[in-house]
C-alpha cells in the first residue's frame, strides 16, 4: 500500500451564505453560478483556503505560524529571499513554514546587480553601482481546494435589515441633538440557507518537497551563508541539500513531519473549521464527509454528489459505484482505504470494505506516506 500518491476528500455542510459579492446600490448580494437555468450560491475557494488555514493556525499554533510577508509597491507576497544588512538571505521554506508547504507560493525577491564602469556618469568615478533586478520563486498548492457550492438552486430570497437598535439607544441619550431624530439607515442582502459541497486533494508527492534553481549571480550571494541554512533545516525536521554548481536548494521534509501536517489538516477539517461573518457563525462542520487514499490525487468524489433537478432531490447513487470500480483507490486484504462519515445521513449508497473507524483509517494513511 505504498503507491499511495493523494488524498482527496468531499464534505458537505450546512450553513448561510458567508462569503458575499460586492454591494449593488444598497443590496448586499451572493456569489452565484448558473447552472442551467438555476442559480447556485457559492463560497470562493480563496475564502475556504483561508479558513482551512486559520483553523490550523488556531488549534496547532506551533505547527502552521502564519508565514511573515512582505509588501512592494502595492504586491503583498511571502518574505522568502531578502536583502538584509546588505547580504541575500533565505527567511522561510517548507520545511520551516507549513503553510508555504500546504498552499504554494509566488514570491519575487529582489536582489541586485552590478552596472558596468562604462554605463556610468563620467561624475560618479571608477566604483561600480547596483541597480536592482529579481529572483521570482514559485511552488503550486499541495493541498487544493473548490469552491464550495450550494448543493440547491437559490431561489431568490432577499431580508430588509435596517439599524433599528442603535437608532433607538441614540434617540434615547442624552447626547443627541435637541429637537434631532436619527432615523434607521435600511439595506437589503440576498439571503441562501443551504448545503455546500467542497472537494479537497492532497497531492502526497508534492508534499513536503521543493526545488529552487537561481542564476549564478544570485546562487553566490547566497554561498557564504548555506552551510549554516543546511544545520537549521535540519533542527526544523527536514533536508536541504545547497547545490551551488547546479544553482538549486532542494527541499525535504522528514517523513514525521510530513505525516504530522497532513493528519493535522484531515483533522481539522473532519473536526470543523472556524468560519463567521457579519456576526453569523455557522462553521464549516461536516454533515457528510468521505475522503480516500489515492494512486494519483484527483477529487474523486466531487462529480457524485448533485442537486437531481427531475426528483428535485440530492444524488449519492454514484458514489457507490465510484468507490467500487475506480482503480484509483487503494485496496490491500480486503480493505478499501476509504472513509465515510455522516452516511445516516444520506440515502441511497453504501461504502463496502470501507473503513469506519477514524483513527483506524489515519493509521492506514500514515503507512503509506
Amino acid at each position: 500500500m505504498n503507491d499511495m500518491k493523494g488524498i482527496t476528500g468531499t464534505v458537505i455542510f450546512e450553513s448561510s451564505a458567508l462569503n458575499r459579492d460586492q454591494s449593488v446600490g444598497n443590496i448586499t448580494t451572493l456569489k452565484k453560478l448558473s447552472v442551467g437555468t438555476d442559480s447556485f450560491v457559492f463560497l470562493s475557494r480563496p475564502w475556504v483556503t483561508n479558513k482551512l488555514f486559520s483553523t490550523l493556525a488556531e488549534i496547532y499554533p506551533n505547527s502552521w505560524k502564519p508565514g511573515e510577508l512582505t509588501s512592494s509597491k502595492g504586491v503583498i507576497q511571502h518574505r522568502l529571499l531578502d536583502t538584509q544588512d546588505r547580504e541575500l538571505k533565505i527567511f522561510q521554506d517548507i520545511v520551516r513554514n507549513a503553510e508555504l508547504d500546504a498552499f504554494g507560493y509566488m514570491s519575487t525577491a529582489a536582489k541586485t546587480k552590478k552596472r558596468g564602469k562604462d554605463t556610468q556618469k563620467e561624475e560618479e568615478g571608477p566604483q561600480e553601482e547596483e541597480k536592482s533586478s529579481s529572483t521570482t520563486l514559485s511552488r503550486k498548492a499541495a493541498v487544493s481546494l473548490t469552491k464550495a457550492i450550494a448543493l440547491y438552486p437559490w431561489r431568490g430570497d432577499m431580508s430588509f435589515y435596517a439599524n433599528h437598535a442603535f437608532v433607538s439607544r441614540m434617540n434615547a441619550s442624552a447626547d443627541r441633538t435637541a429637537g434631532k431624530l436619527e432615523t434607521p439607515n435600511p439595506y437589503s442582502r440576498e439571503e441562501d440557507y443551504n448545503l455546500f459541497k467542497f472537494s479537497f486533494t492532497i497531492d502526497l508527492a508534492r508534499f513536503g518537497k521543493d526545488l529552487w534553481v537561481f542564476d549564478e549571480a544570485t546562487m553566490k550571494k547566497l554561498s557564504g551563508n548555506l552551510k549554516e541554512f543546511e544545520e537549521e533545516i535540519e533542527n526544523a525536521s527536514g533536508k536541504a541539500l545547497c547545490d551551488t554548481n547546479a544553482g538549486s536548494i532542494s527541499f525535504e521534509l522528514s517523513r514525521e513531519k510530513k505525516i504530522e501536517r497532513v493528519i493535522q489538516i484531515l483533522d481539522v477539517i473532519k473536526n470543523g473549521l472556524l468560519a463567521q461573518c457579519a456576526g453569523e457563525n455557522y462553521g464549516i462542520l461536516p454533515s457528510f464527509m468521505i475522503v480516500a487514499g489515492l494512486k494519483a490525487p484527483v477529487p474523486l468524489f466531487h462529480p457524485d454528489i448533485y442537486f437531481d433537478k427531475r426528483s428535485g432531490e440530492l444524488s449519492f447513487s454514484s458514489l457507490s459505484r465510484t468507490i467500487a470500480q475506480n482503480d484509483y483507490i487503494i485496496r490491500k486484504n480486503g480493505t478499501t482505504l476509504v472513509h465515510a462519515s455522516g452516511k445516516e445521513k444520506m440515502t441511497g449508497w453504501k461504502a463496502e470494505g470501507s473503513i469506519e473507524d477514524w483513527k483506524e483509517f489515519k493509521d492506514k494513511l500514515k503507512e503509506c506516506m
